[in-house]
């Protein structure tokens, strides 16, 4: 099956998506690219997708320990 992950979203909030999907985990004061986004609406959009993105991670990994 193909991962898909988000379509129709802000660029900040698809960067958070790949980052809690994809990246190891990490404190974000310590995250560079949460850091380069100036905006308060981008930040939010950043949590929201990271946030997202870790859920799916979460999921996925809990259908592999089921198998």
């Amino acid at each position: 099956m193909m991962d898909r992950g988000p379509r129709n979203y802000t660029s900040a909030y698809r960067l958070g998506w790949i980052d809690g999907r994809y990246r190891e985990p990490c404190c974000f004061t310590h995250n560079d690219r949460l850091a380069a986004l100036k905006a308060p609406s981008d930040r939010l959009d950043y949590y929201r997708g990271h946030r997202a993105g870790c859920e799916m991670r979460l999921s996925d990994g809990d259908l592999l320990e089921a198998s």
